[in-house]
């Protein structure tokens, strides 16, 4: 499979195929040159994915915990919840929030 890494554009397959390929390349003792050579892979691309992915990894590895963030102008006491669906999911709690609320929604959503 002939492919290549372009930044901005995720192909969802692509993603799949070359994490694939890594994580059978990881589990064969065989050199990056010799796993690619009987594949029929391209080992620069090969190495680009693995760079990508990696990278990719390390966008969500960071992202656990909380952040307070204080909004300008907002009322003092103002008390809310904000589930955010994109990429990501984000739940974003402002000071005060109320715990019932939070419990709630994350009870709707699953969690």
């Amino acid at each position: 499979m002939e492919t290549e890494v372009r930044k901005g554009r995720r192909d969802p397959e692509k993603e799949t195929f070359w994490r694939g390929a890594i994580q059978e390349h990881g589990n064969s003792g065989k050199s990056v040159r010799g796993f690619c050579r009987e594949r029929g892979l391209n080992e620069n691309l090969f190495y680009g994915w693995r760079r990508e992915l990696k990278m990719r990894d390390g966008e969500t590895a960071g992202a656990a915990g909380f952040v307070e963030l204080i909004r300008r102008g907002a009322p003092v006491g103002a008390a809310g919840v904000s589930i955010r669906v994109g990429e990501r999911v984000s739940i974003v709690v402002e000071r005060g929030f109320d715990v019932a609320t939070l419990q709630a929604v994350l009870s709707a959503a699953g969690v």
